[in-house]
């Protein structure tokens, strides 16, 4: 009795793993509803060449003037991290107020690199701590939206839309990812769409119905 079950568990995960092979496989198109659609605010962008950028987040302190924060960062992320690059920087206690600077210094100090920026204007008065977010350039690479990426744990999908409201799982190889958008290195081709928000449910309507 026990070999009995004990084979049909196997045959069982035998049968998934083939329905989820021939999930990502095959090219299926589900369908949405106007009304669904409308209801779940689904949205589409197109796959083209962008700028991929990506955020190295650190701790900052302001000297006096309260115009110049100084961030010590690891050797990885600082090795990301050029003269005049973009930096946004809030202090803890007040988050919604957000600070724009430029990196002005950047230099190796032992095993780790002091980043200086300055400022545009003066950040507030009472407050020494910030958090700094620079914006470290990656370059301008074909893309699609971070959030428009569905990970299978072997696999990472998008929902390309089709005519009459159709949308077809593609699997994609994903290159250098950033922190809106991933490089594509093929996949999909330049001018598709490809649901971004409520890609999550077209992905499970496709399950449900067993595509």
């Amino acid at each position: 009795m026990a070999a009995a079950l004990a084979a049909t568990a196997v045959a069982g995960l035998q049968g998934q793993g083939v329905r989820e092979h021939t999930r990502l496989q095959g090219d299926r198109s589900t369908a949405v509803t106007e009304s669904q659609a409308s209801e779940l605010t689904l949205t589409v962008t197109a796959v083209e060449v962008r700028p991929i950028q990506a955020w190295v987040r650190a701790s900052a302190t302001a000297d006096v003037s309260r115009r110049i924060l100084t961030a010590r960062l690891s050797a990885a992320d600082g090795a990301r991290v050029r003269v005049g690059q973009r930096v946004r920087a809030f202090a803890p206690r007040a988050r919604t107020l957000m600070y724009q600077a430029k990196v002005t210094r950047v230099a190796a100090q032992g095993n780790a690199v002091v980043v200086t920026a300055e400022v545009s204007g003066q950040a507030r008065a009472d407050s020494e701590r910030y958090v700094v977010e620079i914006v470290a350039e990656h370059g301008d690479f074909l893309s699609v939206a971070n959030e428009a990426i569905i990970e299978t744990g072997t696999a990472r999908m998008v929902y390309v839309q089709q005519p009459e409201g159709r949308y077809a799982p593609r699997e994609i190889q994903a290159g250098v990812q950033g922190e809106l958008f991933t490089q594509v290195l093929g996949g999909v081709q330049a001018g598709e769409q490809v649901v971004t928000l409520g890609s999550f449910f077209v992905d499970a309507e496709r399950t449900l119905k067993g595509l």
